[in-house]
């Protein structure tokens, strides 16, 4: 079974070289797509790879 990687806030924000309040700020607007696991954000891998692909398109 494959499952895909989920990211935290903080590592999201690390890879696109941002403040974690940033990362939040754009799952709060849409921007990007997270799940919420309890208290806490977790953004899966292939939602960050598409993401980056489309701001570069």
């Amino acid at each position: 079974m494959s499952m895909n990687r989920l990211l935290s806030v903080k590592e999201v924000a690390v890879l696109l070289q941002t403040s974690r309040v940033q990362v939040r700020r754009m799952i709060q607007s849409g921007e990007l797509a997270a799940l919420k696991v309890g208290r806490e954000y977790r953004i899966p891998l292939a939602v960050l790879q598409e993401f980056i692909r489309a701001a570069l398109a």
